[in-house]
C-alpha cells in the first residue's frame, strides 16, 4: 500500500526551491557560482524602533575650522539603527572651557572663573552676541554620510566662528553636542542628546568640565515626557546640559518692551545666559504659582552630589551676574543700594562680590545669605523630636514630650511663637491624632502653645486633656497607634541664629519668627511605647513631593504624607461642602499652567507621585475607613474608600456621569444617596455599616489598566 505524506507549507517551499535549481541547471548552466552579493545591514532601520542612542566615538577640527565627527546610533537594546538622513540631525554645537578673562567679563581681578566658549557665536548688535549659531543637518544634504551598520560620519559645512573674541585651543578641553531628533514609522518622534569632551591635541576623551548640575536633578520637575519637559527650540534640546552649549555666560542682547498694543516702548538688557535665564524664570514663577518653591531656595538646583565637580561653584562669590539675576530691583536689595532717581542699583553697589564674599571677610555672600545666616533657611533646618508619650486613663489626659532643635541647640520655649493664630488657637502647636484602619479617627487636633510648659534639659511638655481634643476616643480605640506631628514657628536674631521671641505691642506678633519648622510624624502604642513604622498605607511618599516642593509646602511642612493626612484625614470635609481629604486636596491643585497659559503638570501623570503602584487600588482596602465628603441637614456624608479614591479627580458634571454612578453601585461602592445629585457625593456615616459596602473595583481596574486610561489624557502628552 502507498504511504501518504503530508509535506507543511516550509517544507514545500524547500522542495519548490529545490526542483526550481535543478530546473535551471538544466537550462545552459555555464556551471559557475556568480559574485557574492552585498551583506544586507545587521540592526533596524530608524523607522521601527522607539528610541535611539547616539554614541560620539570620536571627533576632530581641520586646519580650516571645520568639525567632523564620527558616531554611533543603537536602539534601546543597543542594537544598531541605520537610515539615519542628514535633517534627523537637529543641532550640532560645539565650544571648549575658557575664562572670564577671555570675554572681558571678570568681576574679581585676578580670579576669573572657568566658563564655556562657544565657537558658533551669533552677532546680537550693539556689541551684544550669543553662543547660540548652531549647525542645523537639514541645511546641509551632503554633510551626513551612513555608513549603512549604524555608523555615521558627519562633517560640519561652516567653520568656527567666535566673532575675533578668542581662538580655537586644541589644549583645552573641546566639547561637542549632537541633538538627534527622527520619526518612526508610527509616527512618534525620537530624541536624543548626546555629548562628547575631548582634548584635540593629543586625541584623548575628557571628563564633562563644569559639571555644576545633573540633568537628572532639573528632571526632578521637568520630567521626560510629561507636559513640563525640558524641550526646548523645536522639542530637540531636552536636557539641561545641551543648553549650557548655546547659553553662555557672556551671552546678552536687547530686547524691546512692547505695550499692550504691541508698540515699541522701550528695551532692557537680557542675560541670556543658562543661569541667568533659570533664575530669572524661576523666580518669576514663584510668584505665579507654577513653581512651587522659593527661588531663593538654592538647594533645590544647586544639590550637593560628590560626582559633580564644581556642585559648590555657587558659593564661590565670584559672580556679580548671578546676583543680579534675582537682586534686580528696589524690592530685591536693600534700600541703601538703590538709586531711585535713576531706577536702578546704585553705581557704587553694582559689583555685589566685592563686597559679598564672606566667609572672605566680607557681607553674606551666597551661602551665607542664603542658608547660614538666614532665618528662614535655618528654620527649614530645624528638627521636632517627640521623645515620649504617655496616658492617664483616670484622668482622661496625654502628656507627651517633645525636643526641638536647630543644628546642636536646643531651643527653649521662650524661642518658640506663642502668639495666637488668626483662625482660633495657637501660631505654634503639635497634632494629636491616631490611626486604625488605614485613616485617622478624629478630625483637625491643633494643641497649642497654652498648652506647652518646660521639661528637663530643655525639653518641652505638652499636655492634652479630653473635651475638645477627643483623647479618651482616641486613645480608647481598639488597635489604634497614637500620632503626634508638630506645627512651630521658632524666633532668630536676624543672622540665622536661635533666639528669644519679641512680640510687638498688643502680642498679637513675633516679630522674629521664622516659618514653619519641619515636622515628622511620630507614632506610639497607648502604652507609650515608640511605633518605628507608619501603620499607614503609603500611597506615595513624601520624597516625591520633595523633588519639585523641597521645603515649600502651604501652610506647613512635613516630612512625610502622614503629616499632612493627619489633618487631611478621612473626617475632614469642607465645612459642609465637598472633601478635605488629602487625595482631594493634592490631586484639586496638580493642573499646573505656566505663565504662557500652556500645561506643565497634569494630576494624570499618577507615577510622577505614586510611584510605580502607590496609585494601585488593590493598596486600598475594602475594609478602610470611609472619606467625608460633606453633610446633609444632620451628618456627615461619606464614601467608600477605594471610590473616594476615584471621585478625589473624578467629580461631577464632567468626571463622573449617572452611568459611571451606577457602575460604582452594582459593583459594592457607595457613592452617594438614592435619588442625590452628582453634586452630593456620600452616605449618611450611621448608615454606612448597614450598607455593607464590598468593593470590588480593583478586580477590573488594575494598575495597568489605570494606567492605560490616564495616559494621553487632558494634554498633548
Amino acid at each position: 500500500m502507498m504511504k501518504k505524506f503530508n509535506f507543511n507549507a516550509a517544507t514545500k517551499a524547500v522542495l519548490g526551491a529545490g526542483l526550481l535549481s535543478l530546473a535551471l541547471s538544466g537550462c545552459g548552466s555555464d556551471g559557475k557560482d556568480g559574485e557574492d552579493g552585498k551583506p544586507g545591514p545587521i540592526g533596524n532601520a530608524i523607522g521601527s524602533v522607539s528610541h535611539l542612542d547616539a554614541n560620539i566615538q570620536s571627533a576632530s577640527v581641520d586646519d580650516a575650522g571645520i568639525l567632523t565627527v564620527n558616531f554611533n546610533l543603537t536602539d534601546a537594546n543597543g542594537v544598531a539603527v541605520f537610515d539615519l538622513k542628514h535633517g534627523d540631525i537637529g543641532a550640532v554645537s560645539f565650544g571648549r572651557v575658557g575664562s572670564e578673562d577671555e570675554v572681558g567679563s571678570t568681576d574679581l581681578e585676578g580670579n576669573p572663573r572657568e566658563i564655556w566658549l562657544s565657537y558658533f557665536n551669533k552677532d546680537k548688535g550693539e556689541g551684544y552676541y550669543t553662543g547660540s549659531s548652531y549647525f542645523k543637518g537639514s541645511e546641509c544634504e551632503t554633510c551626513l554620510t551612513d555608513n549603512g551598520d549604524g555608523s555615521y560620519t558627519l562633517t560640519l559645512d561652516k567653520a568656527i566662528d567666535t566673532l575675533d573674541k578668542y581662538a580655537y585651543d586644541a589644549n583645552a578641553t573641546n566639547g561637542i553636542y549632537l541633538g538627534v531628533k527622527a520619526s518612526n514609522n508610527a509616527g512618534h518622534t525620537l530624541v536624543n542628546n548626546s555629548f562628547y569632551y575631548w582634548q584635540p591635541s593629543s586625541d584623548t576623551a575628557q571628563d564633562k568640565p563644569k559639571a555644576i548640575i545633573a540633568d537628572e536633578t532639573c528632571q526632578n520637575c521637568h520630567r521626560p515626557g510629561q507636559d513640563g519637559a525640558l524641550s526646548m527650540h523645536g522639542d530637540k534640546h531636552v536636557t539641561l546640559e545641551s543648553c549650557t552649549f548655546c547659553h553662555t555666560d557672556y551671552n546678552s542682547y536687547m530686547k524691546d518692551d512692547k505695550d499692550a498694543d504691541g508698540n515699541v516702548i522701550g528695551a532692557h538688557e537680557v542675560d541670556g545666559s543658562i543661569k541667568g535665564m533659570a533664575h530669572e524664570i524661576h523666580s518669576h514663577a514663584t510668584f505665579n504659582g507654577v513653581y512651587p518653591q522659593s527661588a531663593s531656595n538654592c538647594q533645590t538646583c544647586h544639590q550637593a552630589d560628590e560626582n559633580l565637580a564644581m556642585a559648590d561653584a555657587w558659593k564661590a562669590d565670584l559672580d556679580t551676574a548671578t546676583c543680579m539675576n534675582c537682586h534686580n530691583s528696589q524690592y530685591g536689595v536693600p534700600s541703601w543700594h538703590w538709586d531711585t532717581a535713576n531706577n536702578q542699583i546704585a553705581e557704587s553697589k553694582q559689583n555685589c562680590v566685592s563686597c559679598h564674599n564672606d566667609p572672605d571677610g566680607g557681607y553674606r555672600g551666597a551661602e551665607s545669605g542664603h542658608y547660614l545666616k538666614n532665618d528662614n533657611a535655618q528654620a527649614a533646618m530645624a528638627k521636632v523630636t517627640f521623645n515620649s508619650m504617655s496616658y492617664s486613663a483616670d484622668t482622661k489626659t496625654v502628656t507627651a514630650n517633645m525636643t526641638v532643635t536647630s543644628g546642636d541647640t536646643i531651643v527653649t520655649l521662650a524661642q518658640i511663637d506663642p502668639t495666637p493664630y488668626k483662625y482660633g488657637g495657637y501660631t505654634s502647636a503639635i497634632v494629636f491624632n491616631g490611626v486604625v484602619n488605614d485613616d485617622f479617627i478624629v478630625n483637625y487636633q491643633k494643641v497649642g502653645y497654652g498648652n506647652f510648659t518646660a521639661g528637663e534639659e530643655g525639653s518641652i511638655n505638652v499636655t492634652i486633656p479630653d473635651g475638645d481634643f477627643e483623647v479618651a476616643k482616641v486613645m480608647e480605640t481598639e488597635g489604634v497607634s497614637v500620632a503626634l506631628s508638630s506645627q512651630l514657628h521658632i524666633c532668630f536674631d536676624g543672622k540665622g541664629a536661635v533666639a528669644d521671641c519679641t512680640l510687638s505691642d498688643d502680642g498679637t506678633e513675633a516679630t522674629n519668627a521664622g516659618p514653619y519648622v519641619p515636622s515628622d510624624t511620630a507614632y506610639f502604642a497607648v502604652d507609650g511605647t515608640k511605633v518605628d513604622k507608619s501603620p499607614r498605607i503609603q500611597h506615595a511618599e513624601m520624597t516625591a513631593c520633595q523633588q519639585c516642593h523641597t521645603t515649600e509646602i502651604k501652610h506647613r511642612f512635613s516630612n512625610d504624607i502622614d503629616g499632612c493626612a493627619s489633618c487631611h484625614n478621612g473626617t475632614r470635609d469642607k465645612k459642609g461642602t465637598g472633601s478635605s481629604n488629602l487625595a482631594y486636596i493634592v490631586h484639586s491643585k496638580h493642573y499646573v499652567y505656566d505663565s504662557n497659559g500652556e500645561m506643565f503638570f497634569k494630576k494624570t501623570e499618577c507615577q510622577a507621585c505614586h510611584g510605580d503602584n502607590g496609585f494601585s487600588l488593590s493598596k486600598i482596602a475594602p475594609t478602610a475607613a470611609p472619606v467625608a465628603y460633606g453633610k446633609n441637614d444632620t451628618e456627615q456624608l461619606v464614601v467608600s474608600p477605594q471610590t473616594a479614591a476615584c471621585v478625589s479627580c473624578h467629580q461631577g458634571p464632567y468626571g463622573i456621569d449617572d452611568a459611571t454612578a451606577a457602575h460604582i453601585k452594582t459593583n459594592g461602592g457607595l457613592l452617594k444617596e438614592e435619588g442625590a445629585p452628582l453634586t452630593t457625593l456620600g452616605v449618611p456615616a450611621s448608615a454606612y455599616d448597614t450598607l455593607n459596602p464590598a468593593e470590588t473595583c480593583s478586580t477590573c481596574h488594575k494598575d495597568s489598566q489605570l494606567l492605560e486610561a490616564h495616559s494621553n489624557w487632558g494634554s498633548s502628552h
